[in-house]
């Protein structure tokens, strides 16, 4: 068998500077938006035990996580999601609490994909929880947070999808579909394949009502402003359905007051995860990238598993798929000096150092063995300015975008001044 100690394995990346840089940046910028909504962090283990995630209201299937067993044969598992050991931890630790709770994460996860979908296995994910509030107005709050933080991240042309997981709910409880047909039927509608979805549902019209065929056809198409929600009532009469649509139109009229229906839209075809959500569902896509890059919804039955029922609504925003969004509009910051010195004179370069890392200007002390390959070092990391140290007094300052030279002795070196 051949060594394996050169690889990583499927669905793995190793992140390098620039990348580490951007991710970085991002995370940043979050943690600032999350913190100035009023949002407190929590961190929870990487490995959880296996129950945590298995069982009613959970949306992982065991296939997808990476599962182990501790020292007394005890099923771990690593965590798939953030927002279930989040219910967890509230339901034990924090029910005592004055509610709402408003918390964020940025914390890894792990799922396991099929290599050939050439999906991460490993996600950061950067995400928000409110808990403890049943009306619109969390709700609301959520897609608003939502909106303005790919407003301040600079993601161009966005669209934040709003649909509710009861609408498809309400029609299933009357569908009389084995397990295996309801699951395709779900996937068709989420991928709007309407030839297939057609074709199923004629196949099925002996399990079926008429009326709900009718809908359950459309369903991919409502998608667009306020306007599909009227199209759904010229279908059904079903007071269910039209609780769940009257609940969009509440949260898009808000919405819409505050001048942010532009970055709205209305998909009623959007039935990912339903068992897991119980109310108003949204997820949000950036220009040019087909993969959504926030997930989010109302899950007021998941803290409950944990012994403690309080409602919740978050989101979730995938980084590694907002990294191929933003990457152009981030560049690494490059080092402002590489001091390099004869070695006789490293305690003049040492101090230089460390007054300008002081001013909160970077730089580098040189580790190379002579003058021309610090140079070289200097061009290779974009560096901008070579501060060279052959005496006690005097030193040579070399812009290395521009080859341009000047001296200064080294008490008067004014380094604030150089940009």
């Amino acid at each position: 068998m051949r060594s394996l100690k050169r690889y990583i394995p499927d669905g793995m990346q190793d992140i390098l500077f620039n990348e580490c840089d951007i991710k970085n940046n991002i995370e940043n910028q979050l943690r600032n938006i999350f913190i100035n909504n009023g949002f407190k962090q929590i961190i929870s283990p990487t490995l959880e035990f296996y129950d945590v995630f298995n069982g009613k209201n959970v949306f992982i299937e065991q296939e997808q996580m990476y599962k182990l067993f501790d020292s007394s044969g005890r099923i771990l598992a690593l965590r798939p999601d953030m927002t279930t050991p989040i219910a967890r931890i509230v339901s034990t630790k924090l029910k005592n609490m004055t509610y709402p709770l408003k918390l964020y994460y940025i914390s890894n996860i792990f799922r396991v994909n099929q290599s050939l979908q050439g999906k991460l296995s490993e996600i950061t994910q950067a995400g928000v929880e409110i808990i403890g509030c049943n009306n619109i107005n969390a709700d609301v709050e959520a897609i608003i947070i939502a909106i303005n933080t790919f407003l301040s991240l600079n993601v161009k042309d966005f669209k934040i999808e709003i649909g509710e997981s009861n609408l498809f709910k309400t029609i299933a409880k009357d569908l009389d579909l084995n397990e295996e047909d309801f699951d395709k039927l779900k996937k068709l509608i989420e991928n709007k394949n309407f030839s297939i979805l057609n074709e199923f549902l004629d196949s099925r019209k002996k399990d079926i009502k008429d009326e709900h065929i009718k809908l359950l056809k459309k369903l991919p198409e409502l998608f667009g402003g306020c306007e599909v929600l009227d199209k759904v009532k010229e279908l059904t009469s079903n007071y269910k359905v039209l609780e769940s649509l009257e609940n969009i139109k509440k949260v898009y009229k808000v919405l819409k007051s505050i001048g942010l229906d532009k970055y709205l839209s209305i998909d009623l075809g959007m039935v990912q995860n339903i068992d897991y959500y119980t109310g108003i569902i949204f997820r949000g896509y950036g220009s040019g990238l087909g993969k959504e890059i926030l997930t989010g919804g109302r899950y007021d039955n998941l803290i409950g598993k944990f012994g403690f029922n309080t409602p919740a609504t978050g989101f979730a925003i995938n980084i590694n798929n907002l990294m191929e969004i933003l990457r152009e509009n981030y560049t690494s910051k490059n080092l402002d000096f590489l001091i390099h010195c004869e070695e006789r004179f490293c305690i003049e370069g040492y101090n230089l150092c460390m007054k300008i890392r002081k001013s909160n200007r970077i730089c580098e002390f040189s580790l190379s063995c002579n003058k021309e390959e610090a140079l070289k070092y200097a061009k290779f990391k974009h560096i901008k300015y070579f501060i060279y140290i052959n005496n006690k007094e005097n030193i040579e300052i070399i812009n290395v975008y521009n080859n341009e030279k000047f001296y200064s002795k080294i008490e008067n070196f004014n380094w604030e001044a150089l940009e």
